[in-house]
């Protein structure tokens, strides 16, 4: 910035205004506010207001990370005018972004995670591109999500059924990241694909699991759970401290060794329902 810059952003307490706010306080306002009031208007107010908002990187650390779980950031507006800010967001975070909340697709996602290499918190809510039941859907999240060798906690909400005799997430995921210390999996319900209970299987957590050292917690939604599964989920995580599943569970089917391993958890929720084809 050059010394007539300068000149004109240094604050003035006889005239005041709010172009003349010193850069530190402006960032702490900025700070404040967040990507999405930055996006959506604060950058709009002056020109030193919009370019503090285009120079400065670390405003875009966090992107989106002020909404709620089920409450994405920006559902309001028009799906592409969505994708476009958080695209704007990331570019301006110059590889700094280290926290992502909103939405994606195959598309999209690959492109975000060259972009934004340092993330440690990833929340999707993750779309397809194809047909129901294909299997490129999961395959290329997994390829997208072992770029992210940083990746500490991850929260996925799948909008789409999961071709799962194909690939299993939860093993597919774990193997993509290892470091993982909190995983969160939301699969589609019957209700958001618009199937009966005839239709709709839930996924099934009935497979092993690559060791995950870090993992402190681990929930599952809208998943078929078996004794298997839960032995090997308890097996792999050492460091397990919260478990939530969700979905159906047959408990008649556990021994006093898997009853002794659940006791070992600190916060241990599994489902209540049986599978009516069980």
């Amino acid at each position: 910035m050059s010394s007539s810059s300068d000149r004109r952003c240094r604050y003035d307490p006889a005239t005041g205004g709010w172009a003349s706010l010193p850069r530190d306080i402006l960032l702490d306002v900025f700070f404040k506010l967040g990507p999405r009031e930055i996006v959506l208007g604060a950058e709009f107010a002056c020109w030193a207001w919009r370019r503090t908002a285009l120079e400065e990187p670390s405003l875009w650390r966090h992107i989106g990370m002020e909404s709620p779980i089920n409450c994405w950031p920006w559902r309001c507006v028009n799906r592409d005018i969505e994708s476009a800010m958080m695209s704007a967001a990331v570019d301006r975070a110059a590889g700094q972004c280290e926290a992502f909340k909103g939405s994606s697709d195959e598309e999209s996602l690959i492109p975000l995670v060259e972009r934004a290499p340092s993330l440690k918190s990833l929340h999707i809510e993750h779309h397809s591109i194809y047909w129901d039941y294909d299997a490129r859907s999961g395959e290329e999240l997994v390829e997208a999500l072992k770029k992210l060798t940083l990746l500490e906690d991850l929260q996925i909400y799948f909008q789409y059924a999961i071709d799962w005799e194909e690939n299993n997430m939860l093993q597919s995921v774990c193997h993509a990241c290892p470091r993982l210390k909190k995983l969160v999996m939301i699969y589609a319900s019957g209700i958001v694909l618009e199937l009966n209970e005839d239709e709709y299987c839930k996924e099934p957590i009935d497979g092993e699991i690559p060791v995950m050292d870090d993992l402190h917690t681990l929930e599952l939604y809208e998943c078929d759970l078996s004794c298997k599964g839960l032995n090997a989920i308890l097996d792999s995580c050492p460091a397990l401290q919260t478990l939530h599943i969700d979905g159906y569970f047959n408990k008649q089917e556990m021994d006093q060794e898997l009853l002794m391993k659940c006791a070992r958890v600190k916060n241990l929720t599994l489902p209540k329902r049986v599978n009516p084809q069980d």
